[in-house]
């Protein structure tokens, strides 16, 4: 199993509030619906903790099969077919400050 993981900052237009609602509500749905080969699809929402302030906005973590499933998910974004994921993100992602990183996990502990 392979995941992928996006580290996400908004657009400098929304609060960070319009930003999680559009991101859940709009941009989710979207996602789950039409990428290719997803297994699973997680969005990770900031708690607000007294202290405590991040330099991002959430995380998305995807699972993949396997490494040519990530490929093809990897070439679909650069296709027509992924145009409307493409499109929708610019609503509310900033593309510039977004990070990804892809992993295959080794559980160390599970209760």
């Amino acid at each position: 199993m392979i995941k992928s993981f996006t580290l996400a900052k908004r657009i400098a237009s929304l609060t960070q509030e319009e930003y999680l609602k559009y991101w859940r509500e709009t941009h989710g749905p979207l996602a789950a619906k039409v990428i290719p080969g997803v297994r699973r699809y997680v969005q990770n929402h900031p708690i607000k903790i007294p202290g405590y302030e991040f330099e991002i906005d959430g995380i998305t973590e995807m699972w993949w099969d396997n490494l040519e499933s990530l490929q093809n998910y990897l070439a679909w974004r650069q296709s027509d077919k992924g145009k409307i994921l493409i499109e929708d993100e610019k609503k509310f992602s900033d593309s510039n400050r977004r990070r990804r990183f892809f992993a295959v996990e080794y559980v160390i502990k599970e209760r």
